[in-house]
């Protein structure tokens, strides 16, 4: 039985999720920053199996976004992956103040954009949006040693 709630994943159970469905990987620091500067984290487990997971950041004010929505491959196609953002969704709707609005974006990995059409999100660009830019940024310095 799958159950959901809010605490943050181990930070090598996220790395691994991470490998799992693909994604590039990131540091035991970043993942740990990461999850820690996160607005909400949403996880789903099979026991203490970590199924999926996915985070929402941003200002939570004006601006937030929905990142890192994965479902490990064992557990995709049983609605996992709606459910989480479902409830990612709820969470940035109850940060929205009276008289107010919220942008809720995100990237989605390509190949899932119409899974995201389907929890409500619209493709870009449109009438009202241009297309969605990202950037990869990169660190090849590398650190002095001491002595």
């Amino acid at each position: 039985m799958i159950v959901y709630n809010e605490i943050k994943p181990f930070t090598e159970d996220y790395i691994s999720l991470r490998k799992k469905v693909g994604f590039f990987d990131v540091t035991i620091d970043q993942a740990h920053k990461s999850l820690n500067n996160a607005i909400k984290v949403i996880c789903a487990y099979d026991g203490n199996r970590l199924a999926g997971m996915g985070r929402l950041i941003g200002d939570g004010a004006v601006i937030c976004y929905i990142q890192d929505v994965m479902v490990d491959p064992e557990f995709q196609g049983k609605g996992i992956g709606k459910k989480i953002v479902d409830l990612l969704i709820d969470s940035a709707q109850s940060l929205v103040t009276p008289g107010t609005q919220m942008y809720l974006g995100l990237m989605s990995k390509k190949g899932t954009e119409d899974f995201y059409e389907k929890c409500g999100f619209v493709k870009r660009p449109n009438e009202m949006f241009g297309s969605g830019l990202t950037m990869i940024l990169k660190n090849t310095k590398e650190e002095l040693q001491d002595g």
